[in-house]
This record gives structure tokens, sequence and C-alpha cells, in this order.
């Protein structure tokens, strides 16, 4: 479908992370973790790739508004698009996409990577709604916690679903810093030591493509099929 979106408003959720809420348009459905493109009313900066980029909803199919968020990149898109001022509107076509929550999982693994963290903010509230939680690991990497979008609810839905696992990774501390955490980069060693049942899971993949390819090719090479990696790499990094 092609229609129109109204912003709401902006927020910075997370160091260069802006999450923009739009209102939604009354009968309109979606998968959880599907996505939209959107184009800007006209750019306020130049930029070569023009106005319009895909944006998955992070907000999960219950919510009242539409959410979308994305790494401010410095593009004019991106500028343009955490300068729109309340009340404007954008044209979007969708929903689209087959990177959804699949309730007949029942144990998986979520992989991401930065803003790959968005579809499964939408999947995992989605999830949080249903009468059976399933079985659920989240390793997210990121440089720090500044960094760390939705950090705050991932916790507070562990602390709620004692089936869904939080392991959020920080990359780029310095040696002194008082993090207990996971510090190393999401690789296949990292997984195995978090579960040591890793070859009977699905896995699920977001992230910028290097860390899809690399984590898709660990995961093969170790012998999984095809059938149990799904994956959906984010551009425009």
């Amino acid at each position: 479908m092609s229609d129109v979106l109204r912003i709401i408003s902006q927020t910075e959720i997370a160091r260069g992370t802006l999450e923009v809420t739009l209102q939604k348009p009354d009968q309109f459905t979606y998968l959880a973790g599907q996505n939209i493109n959107l184009r800007l009313p006209e750019l306020r900066y130049e930029d070569e790739k023009g106005p319009r980029r895909t944006f998955t909803l992070t907000s999960a199919p219950h919510e009242p508004h539409l959410l979308i968020a994305t790494r401010l990149s410095g593009s004019g898109y991106k500028k343009t698009l955490a300068e729109l001022e309340a009340g404007s509107v954008c044209e979007f076509v969708g929903p689209q996409g087959k990177f959804v929550y699949d309730d007949k999982v029942e144990k998986s693994v979520w992989l991401a990577g930065g803003i790959g963290i968005t579809p499964f903010r939408s999947m995992l509230l989605h999830a949080d709604k249903q009468e059976t939680f399933p079985d659920i690991t989240l390793l997210y990497g990121n440089a720090d916690i500044a960094s760390t979008a939705y950090h705050d609810l991932l916790v507070q839905v562990a602390e709620r679903q004692k089936s869904f696992h939080y392991v959020p990774s920080l990359t780029e501390l310095a040696e002194n810093d008082s993090w207990q955490g996971e510090r190393r980069l999401i690789s296949l060693d990292v997984i195995q030591e978090y579960l040591p049942d890793w070859e009977e899971v699905t896995y699920f993949l977001c992230g910028p493509p290097g860390m899809i390819k690399a984590l898709t090719e660990q995961l093969q090479s170790a012998g999984l099929s095809e059938e149990k990696i799904r994956s959906e790499s984010l551009w425009g990094y």
C-alpha cells in the first residue's frame, strides 16, 4: 500500500540513534519485524541517494504509534529527518519484508549489531503479548552502553520473562572500565559459550552486512543448514 504518515516526534534514544514516532493510520496492520519505505517531503540538505529510505518498524504491531529508529549518519536525508517539525507528512510504501517473528520457532538465538536491534524490539514486544513466551537468547553488540539502543527495555523484559536471555556485548570499552559483562565481538565461539545446544536452535541475524556475512559463514561452516539461519542486512551505515 502507498499512503502518508504524520510525524509526531523525534528523540535521540542512544548516542547517535534517532527514534521517530509516527501516527499510525487507521486499519494499518503489519507483522513484527517488517519495514516501510519512507519518502521525506523535501530534503533540506543535499543527498545523492534521494528522499527515500527503508526502515524497520521498531514498534510492535499492538502499539498505538509506529516507531522507526536509525543511526544518524550525517547524510542529507538523516539530517532532514531529525529536523522535521511535528505534523510533517511523509509518503510511505509498505509494510514489506520477510524477516519477521515466527511463532512456530520455540527456541531461537537473535544476533544483533548496532541498529540491527530494530526488528528484534518489535518481535520481542510482540512475543511479550502472547500467551506463551518462547525461549530466546539475544546477543547484542555495541561500542558501549551509551550507544546501545533500547538497553533498559531489554533488561526489563529479561527480568519479567525468564525464558528471554539478554547478553549485551560492549566491544570498545577501556580495559579499566567497570563493565562486568561481555566484551567480545559476537562470534560462533561466543554463541557456543552461552548456548550448549547451539546446533538445535534457529538463528535470526540483523546488523551491518559485514557482520551478517561473517556470522553466516561461521554458522554454516560449523554445519548449520540454511533453513536454521534467517538474516537481514542493514545498509547505509
